[in-house]
């Protein structure tokens, strides 16, 4: 087989990024050969939990302008990240669009508006590679176009080498294992806001009127929220219109305001 100089540079560097795998430059390393080969403007790498916040394991260097977000994401943002939600189910390593995994009206919501169309601009792609125990370690990469299918294909092509690594080099920070009081508080975020929602509606709300509230603020339209409960289109309206009106709020981005103020 007749190998091109290029094959030979890229085979180099891959060796090289295999050594670095124990150092904590290997993610920056792995950035840097990726730029070689797809267009993207910015990076983080994280390891998505069911029982606690994310994990941040390495960022784009240039990040700073968005710490105060950033900050939000990690804290309780994150639960309406559609890699999120998606991270949690039954999933097979590999590349995944944003509009693979995002539901139908995700780009009118409010966390799209406020922290997405800033942190990640217009698109995202990431790697997700399974971990034991139900975590999830990603390498979302996004930019301020749509990526293209060339570029989806190369990370497919690449995937088969890159996703292993990932697993291996995946390391949680010693304070973020083994402290079953921060599992707990993290496994009862999303209990915290539905509770304060409960406090402030009037009349109570009703478990399936959480249920949508929480369908809402993913970016779920009427029609995707009837299919995926096996109702209605006009009782998922119903359940809707009941929830503004307990809640006195007229809007997707009123009830969004709620979520970030989780005292409501």
């Amino acid at each position: 087989m007749k190998l091109e100089t290029t094959d030979i540079a890229f085979h180099q560097r891959l060796g090289r990024l295999i050594e670095r795998l124990d150092d904590p430059q290997f993610w920056n390393a792995l950035i840097d050969l990726l730029r070689g080969v797809v267009q993207f403007d910015n990076w983080v790498v994280v390891v998505f939990s069911p029982i606690r916040k994310p994990c941040l394991i390495a960022q784009s260097q240039d990040s700073k302008p968005y710490d105060a977000l950033f900050v939000d994401y990690l804290n309780n943002v994150y639960l309406l990240d559609p890699f999120y939600q998606f991270s949690l189910g039954q999933i097979s390593p590999g590349v995944y669009r944003l509009d693979e995994v995002a539901p139908d009206h995700f780009r009118e919501t409010e966390y799209f508006r406020r922290y997405f169309s800033v942190n990640v601009v217009e698109d995202e792609v990431q790697y997700l590679a399974p971990l034991p125990g139900g975590e999830t370690v990603s390498l979302s990469m996004g930019g301020g176009r749509r990526i293209g299918h060339a570029d989806i294909g190369t990370l497919c092509l690449y995937g088969a080498w890159i996703l292993p690594l990932m697993r291996r080099a995946a390391r949680l920070p010693a304070d973020e294992t083994g402290a079953p009081e921060r599992v707990a508080a993290e496994s009862e975020r999303r209990s915290h806001f539905e509770q304060a929602l409960r406090r402030r509606a009037n009349p109570h709300l009703t478990d399936r009127e959480i249920e949508v509230a929480m369908m809402i603020l993913g970016g779920h339209s009427s029609k995707n929220i009837a299919r995926l409960l096996d109702i209605s289109p006009a009782t998922a309206k119903v359940h809707r219109s009941n929830l503004y009106r307990k809640l006195e709020i007229s809007s997707q981005a009123a009830l969004f305001r709620l979520f970030i103020d989780e005292d409501v």
